[in-house]
């Protein structure tokens, strides 16, 4: 298992859509109807404006996609020193951690021994768990699978208490999904990645007293968001497939 967090698994991570980033995928857009639909519409409802239409994917889903492509472009494979090298300077310069980051980074097995104490599970950790689909292009790295039950668990441990005060007030799934949206299809994707039946999503501070350090929401698994999820997922491996394919043909150097 290569150790999450590490040089070695940021370069695993390079050029594939990732849990922790996923949540750009269920972000939409409006565009204009065609005249054809915009017929049936009006058809169907004479008295409406409307003259856009929701459509999968987002501006900044299209950015992030865009940056896939450039990372599978990259020889990722290559034992030739320099591009071993520049790879590496590529994942320190775009995996700046700031204080917040590393903060949840060394309190995260603190929290996951506290969970396991609460809960009484045993908790095993992952390294990058490959989406069995399209284990080249997508993944997600689970904070912990709990093998007895099926189960996976997702840790965060805010750098702030009002920001632990937020996780600890969630009461049901939706409040994760409307509070934070990265954090819910997060635990969706992983979910889907380790077929598991439920993610612990699991707030920890140690500032507070021991009655309030550790939150767990249990998020169980939603199949019409699965389906939401996996659809969208094939529509960005698709995106990043002819966009790889136009990359190929497209002439570096022009000179006329």
């Amino acid at each position: 298992m290569i150790e999450q967090r590490t040089i070695e698994w940021h370069k695993q991570r390079l050029g594939k859509i990732t849990a922790s980033e996923i949540y750009v995928l269920a972000k939409d857009r409006k565009v204009a109807m065609t005249d054809e639909e915009l017929a049936e519409y009006k058809a169907a409802n004479p008295k409406s404006r409307v003259t856009t239409k929701v459509v999968p994917f987002s501006d900044a889903t299209f950015t992030y996609l865009n940056r896939k492509v450039m990372e599978n472009s990259m020889p990722l494979w290559s034992k030739d020193v320099v591009s071993i090298n520049m790879i590496e300077e590529y994942v320190e310069q775009h995996n700046v951690t700031n204080r917040a980051m590393q903060w949840g980074t060394d309190l995260e097995p603190m929290a996951r021994d506290k969970y396991a104490e609460v809960m009484g599970y045993e908790v095993f950790e992952v390294g990058f768990i490959p989406y069995a689909k399209y284990p080249n292009l997508c993944g997600g790295s689970p904070d912990g699978l709990i093998r007895e039950e099926k189960g996976m668990i997702e840790i965060k441990c805010p750098y702030t208490l009002e920001k632990h005060l937020e996780h600890f007030l969630y009461a049901k799934p939706d409040d994760l999904k409307e509070g934070n949206e990265q954090y819910y299809w997060q635990c969706i994707a992983n979910m889907l990645f380790t077929d598991t039946e439920y993610c612990d999503f699991v707030s920890y501070c140690p500032y507070v007293s021991p009655s309030k350090q550790i939150k767990v929401l249990r998020i169980p698994r939603n199949e019409d968001d699965i389906k939401l999820l996996t659809e969208r997922i094939k529509l960005a491996v698709d995106y990043i497939k002819i966009q790889l394919a136009i990359l190929n043909d497209v002439k570096a150097i022009i000179t006329e």
